[in-house]
């Protein structure tokens, strides 16, 4: 592996403390929890290595995408499913294009740049469209979502922060922060109900949270990198 990709002791401490937790709390639980141990130590590789700008991410974001989607399912998350099998696990086969595209041949990380005033009033203009759109449609009585405003502007959020991971913008780092943090929430409350998978997640999500806003160091740096090299 190349110097720039090469993980460190945080990367490590990630990783194995996310495989450590959740071989503990599947001993103490009713029993050893294969799915949520894999979707937990597949989904931290996945951010650890995007974190790092490294296209290999995509591969245990596919696996990990693909099992969470039957995990909130059956949890009864069914927007969080939707919204895996609809958008997240088809945008990791679109990463993995993008990023070899941009992939620098120095380092081995994706190029990383920061956010452009024109590109940001795309993205607001999308989620001033999308939000209102998305809470309609979840406010109507055959959906009968309880709050659907709070839903749809997580769901356009999140949305349009994997698309900026895809396109390798810094500050999509910010909104993961957010959403991981409210992610830590939900599935605190899924704990206390007693939900199959629940303690492994809300596990997952609070490493999650803390590589979140590891990542925004490191893409900032990273994108100080690629603004300082020599343009063609």
């Amino acid at each position: 592996m190349k110097k720039d990709l090469a993980l460190n002791w945080f990367d490590w401490f990630l990783i194995l403390g996310t495989t450590v937790v959740s071989i503990v709390s599947s001993l103490l639980g009713d029993g050893w929890d294969t799915l949520g141990f894999i979707v937990a130590v597949t989904g931290i590789v996945n951010l650890v290595l995007c974190a790092r700008g490294n296209i290999w991410n995509y591969f245990f974001g596919i696996i990990y995408n693909a099992i969470y989607v039957y995990i909130s399912w059956k949890s009864k998350l069914y927007a969080d499913s939707a919204i895996y099998l609809l958008y997240y696990l088809p945008m990791q086969f679109a990463g993995w294009i993008s990023w070899k595209k941009n992939q620098n041949q120095d380092s081995g990380a994706v190029n990383v740049r920061h956010l452009d005033k024109r590109m940001a009033l795309v993205l607001l203009a999308a989620a001033a469209v999308l939000i209102p759109v998305f809470a309609w449609v979840l406010g109507l009585p055959a959906i009968g979502d309880s709050q659907p405003w709070l839903d749809a502007t997580t769901t356009v959020v999140s949305i349009l922060a994997m698309y900026m991971m895809v396109k390798a913008i810094a500050e999509q780092w910010y909104i993961w922060i957010a959403l991981d943090a409210m992610q830590v929430v939900k599935w605190t409350i899924a704990t206390i109900r007693g939900e199959e998978h629940a303690a492994l997640m809300l596990v997952m999500f609070a490493f999650f949270l803390a590589n979140a806003v590891y990542g925004l160091i490191q893409w900032n740096g990273l994108a100080k990198q690629a603004s300082a090299r020599p343009q063609p």
